[in-house]
């Protein structure tokens, strides 16, 4: 990853996540590299080394790749002219994330089938070719946290799950066995999925996961393919602090694929709940959303009679799922948790050991196209300029 344009001085691998553009086939993602993506991480990190890419690749976009090794070349030679380098992939939504109706559909296939296991494993096998060409040795894809509850949060977790993330984990060794790329597929908690937050992923891990690896006989490929995405605004919805996320990954011997720099909305008492059903209400996004204290809810939506039927206090804190752009603060009706963020980001900085060096940070701000101001926003916090 040393190769990697960083934030500040030589350290952090930064990049943002491309999912923010709506690329309808791969021209149209090509187009997004050239127009936007490429001069706009120029201008922000400087040119003089390559750029991580934060690739979103759909289903669609993976199995063109794959089969066709003319457009493969093609797009190498696009990446290579663009200097960026795709060692950063989100494989979490396999189909279209833009347009009506996403909601749930974004976890669709989940871990417990084999479309879900194929895709990321032919996601990968194109990822670490095209980082042999770059000369780069690692890559990180963050992925669905075994799949969705349901609206009742009903399901969870089965044998299907670990059997098939074990299978991933077996084909990412392999991988880098064959080509000297190393993998790590990052399961990315989230409100309302089967691990919906750090502490769920971290007893999954010690419960289900390395045991079952063990009694395979290959713990150890689990705990080097297999960890988690840390999204902060996931962590603040749930109520987690993200510092304490890491502390505790670091004991459970579980790695960090990635961290995806994001802040969730907060609305406060009675005319926060109303500022939330009435002016965040989308038909694309689930909009997951928690009340600190467990009064009331949590809710899988905005939309939901449970939200809007809510008999909220003025005591109330409700925090949404909802990714707002890092460099704006609130309004009178709304805040965000960007203070976490700016804590996290100022932690990392104080105690460089709290986050290997080479572990990417990665803005994921799809609800805000103007992505240089995120970017901005995080490289000043880095460098200690604001």
């Amino acid at each position: 990853m040393s190769i990697f344009r960083s934030a500040a001085g030589g350290t952090r691998p930064l990049t943002y996540c491309t999912n923010v553009h709506a690329a309808a086939n791969l021209d149209a993602f090509e187009h997004v590299l050239r127009e936007i993506v490429a001069p706009l991480l120029g201008r922000r990190l400087g040119r003089d080394a390559p750029l991580l890419l934060g690739a979103w690749w759909p289903r669609d976009i993976v199995d063109e790749l794959a089969v066709r090794s003319e457009r493969r070349e093609q797009h190498a030679r696009v990446l290579d002219e663009l200097g960026l380098i795709p060692a950063s992939l989100n494989v979490f939504p396999a189909g279209r994330f833009h347009g009506p109706g996403v909601k749930e559909s974004v976890y669709e296939p989940d871990w417990s089938t084999t479309e879900r296991l194929e895709y990321t494993l032919r996601a990968a096998e194109i990822c670490a070719e095209f980082l042999t060409r770059s000369r780069a040795d690692r890559a990180v894809l963050s992925s669905v946290p075994l799949g969705f509850r349901g609206h009742s949060r009903e399901h969870g977790p089965t044998s299907e799950h670990v059997h098939n993330v074990f299978r991933a984990a077996l084909a990412l060794e392999e991988l880098r066995e064959r080509t000297g790329v190393e993998v790590i597929l990052a399961l990315e908690p989230e409100p309302w999925c089967m691990l919906e937050s750090v502490v769920e992923a971290i007893t999954w891990f010690d419960d289900v996961a390395l045991p079952f690896a063990a009694g395979q006989g290959n713990e150890a490929a689990m705990r080097k393919h297999v960890g988690v995405c840390l999204d902060l605004c996931h962590a603040a919805v749930v109520g987690e602090d993200p510092i304490a996320c890491l502390r505790d990954l670091e004991r459970a011997g579980i790695r960090v694929g990635k961290v995806q720099l994001s802040s969730a909305l907060v609305a406060r008492g009675v005319h926060g709940h109303e500022a939330l059903a009435t002016g965040y209400r989308d038909a694309v996004y689930l909009h997951q959303t928690f009340e600190a204290t467990g009064r009331i809810g949590p809710f899988v939506d905005l939309d939901v009679e449970s939200f809007r039927a809510a008999n909220p206090v003025d005591t109330d804190v409700f925090r949404c799922h909802y990714h707002m752009p890092l460099h704006w603060r609130g309004d009178a009706k709304v805040e965000t948790t960007q203070d976490m963020v700016i804590a996290f980001l100022q932690a990392i900085v104080a105690e460089p050991d709290l986050l290997e060096e080479s572990v990417p940070l990665e803005v994921e701000t799809y609800t805000n196209p103007r992505i240089e101001d995120e970017l901005e926003f995080v490289v000043d916090r880095l460098q200690g300029t604001t």
